[in-house]
């Protein structure tokens, strides 16, 4: 597609600029591609070296002034042999840490840090693309171009890789029709000899505030994923990855509602796209890792592991569906494990200089148990950096599991006892390491469903884990609380296995036994390896039924009352049902 660039208006006496544009993709809403052209529209401003002095004035958001420095070195060869030249550099951006005390952002000690693994593209003087690469670990580039070429370099906030395991990143701006980030050099000869030009992102922080556009963020987020894509490779990934957006905007608050106006509530994926905080002096979330890469995570699990999570609200604390724990605690010790930090932070605040952080190995915990984040994060994190009988912070064994047919075709839905199970099949050496940690986490279920479990998180229905169904309408009792809240909480749900011997239609029936004195919805979800066949709503008060084509194989029931499923139903009932599977004539 031809590119079309947005003319900038030059104003004496200013010393080297650049700029960081938008890429729009004109075609469709959205990031995707298409007929049509494509047009740069400029929105903030960050410093290049360059071989010579110019000016640009932007047409939208503050710009910024700094100065800058060239570099050559002159040919070996006569000029009329000689006819090509080297644009070489360097690309970085302004890495702002954590205080040492992980609370708020440290911008006394900001660094520039390389830009690794970047689309890197040459314009010439009308906006096409002459050449592309990418930068080295370094931040590092180059390009072979003929003498004399006016031409500018662009960094884009994209990470792509064509050979196996390839993926395709980018940071783009959801208030700005997914627009895609990129830093701009300035328009400049290359004349006779090679010469070097460094483009950094810079933070637009003046001491007090972001006076100047935030250059850098796009870059910083796109860093982290770098380190996770080739960790992950390290430790044995093979699978191509889908394409994501990582969607970041100055605007993004934790106000909640129109997503493209940055009304995105909190960091979340949502299945095709990572949204990520970015509004100064409330909530920022470019400069923690942990954040990103939890997030990431939560992709990964998407994209080549397993996860069965219903999604939902979710803290340290809370008594959480087995499902929605085991997803939580993986993303959170999967972001310490990415960068070897066990200190999950995430700042806020004015100045950026507030916020909380805890500690993801942290054994002493207030809520044990295989319905913790909390309790599940401690274990794989402390299972990942511990040497016994294992290599101390190798990701390889966690990679293996998750990554295992056994694990993503299992009948069981995705848990801690499911994975601990696939690791001692896969690791036994590893499995009393593993054991002890559960053990420490007041977690004791010995096979895929929790079975001998004896920590029920102080309620009388959640045990045992999975109860067994038969089709020979013999009817297994079980209840649905919301005791530890709704939606996606302990206890809302009640899961129970069902093996189909014969192929054939079942029916399966729930009625209402006991509980509360209101009328409940009972409703149930048929799964096969965790995959989703069958959802019953409620259409009548105190019962529900269906008549299920089921081929040979083993099966989970989830059962619930809707009422407790839903977060904004002020009444905390618990609802019992008798539940029946029976072969039809």
């Amino acid at each position: 597609m031809q590119q079309m660039m947005l003319k900038l208006a030059l104003q004496p006496g200013c010393i080297m600029l650049m700029a960081i544009m938008l890429l729009i993709l004109s075609s469709c809403g959205g990031g995707g591609g298409g007929s049509g052209s494509n047009q740069l529209n400029p929105v903030s401003q960050a410093p290049e070296s360059s071989s010579s002095n110019s000016s640009a004035s932007l047409s939208s958001i503050s710009s910024s002034k700094i100065s800058s420095t060239s570099s050559s070195s002159s040919q070996s060869s006569d000029s009329n042999v000689i006819d090509t030249v080297t644009l070489s550099g360097t690309i970085t951006y302004d890495f702002i840490p954590h205080n040492l005390n992980h609370i708020g952002l440290n911008y006394s000690a900001i660094e520039q840090r390389p830009v690794r693994g970047a689309v890197v593209e040459l314009l010439d003087d009308v906006g096409q693309v002459k050449s592309v690469t990418s930068t080295a670990n370094d931040g590092s580039y180059s390009f072979t171009l003929p003498k004399n070429s006016l031409v500018k370099v662009r960094a884009k906030a994209h990470l792509f890789k064509s050979s196996a395991p390839s993926w395709n990143f980018k940071v783009t701006d959801n208030t700005s029709n997914n627009a895609l980030y990129v830093l701009d050099g300035a328009l400049a000869s290359v004349g006779s000899q090679n010469s070097k030009r460094n483009l950094n992102a810079v933070s637009g922080w003046d001491g007090m505030n972001y006076s100047a556009a935030r250059a850098a963020a796009p870059f910083a987020i796109l860093d982290n994923i770098y380190t996770a894509a080739n960790r992950v490779v390290a430790a044995g990934n093979t699978k191509n990855l889908s394409s994501l957006e990582l969607r970041w905007s100055t605007k993004n608050s934790v106000a909640e509602g129109d997503a493209s106006r940055g009304e995105i509530g909190t960091s979340y994926y949502d299945g095709s796209a990572i949204y990520i905080l970015g509004d100064a002096n409330n909530d920022t979330d470019e400069y923690d890792p942990h954040v990103l890469l939890h997030e990431w995570g939560h992709y990964l699990e998407r994209e080549i592991y397993r996860s069965d999570s219903v999604g939902g609200s979710h803290a340290d604390g809370d008594s959480l569906d087995l499902r929605v724990a085991m997803s939580e605690g993986f993303a959170n010790a999967f972001s310490g494990m990415m960068i070897n930090d066990v200190s999950y932070a995430d700042a806020s605040g004015v100045s950026q200089a507030s916020g909380f952080f805890f500690s993801i190995g942290r054994k002493n915990r207030i809520n044990k148990g295989f319905f913790s984040e909390g309790s599940i994060g401690s274990v794989l994190f402390n299972y990942y950096s511990s040497n016994e009988n294992k290599t101390a912070n190798d990701f390889s064994p966690i990679h293996k599991v998750l990554s295992s047919a056994s694990y993503i075709e299992n009948d069981a839905l995705t848990s801690i006892y499911l994975f601990y199970h696939q690791l001692k099949n896969q690791f036994p050496n590893h499995s009393a390491l593993f054991g002890n940690l559960l053990q420490e986490q007041n977690i004791f279920g010995t096979d895929e469903y929790g079975l001998n479990e004896s920590n029920s998180g102080g309620s009388t229905y959640t045990l045992p884990v999975y109860r067994s169904l038969t089709t020979n309408n013999v009817a297994v009792n079980v209840c649905s609380t919301a005791d530890f809240g709704k939606q996606n909480k302990l206890g809302n749900s009640q899961f129970l296995k069902l093996n189909i011997a014969q192929a054939g239609i079942y029916n399966l029936r729930l009625n209402k036994s006991g509980g509360a004195d209101v009328a409940s919805k009972p409703e149930f979800i048929l799964y096969h390896k965790g995959a989703v066949l069958y959802y019953l709503r409620n259409n009548v008060v105190d019962t529900n039924s269906g008549n299920l084509s089921l081929a040979q194989g083993n099966y989970i029931l989830e059962v619930y009352d809707s009422n407790n499923q839903d977060a904004e139903n002020t009444e905390e009932n618990t609802t019992c049902f008798n539940v029946r599977a029976t072969a039809t004539i």
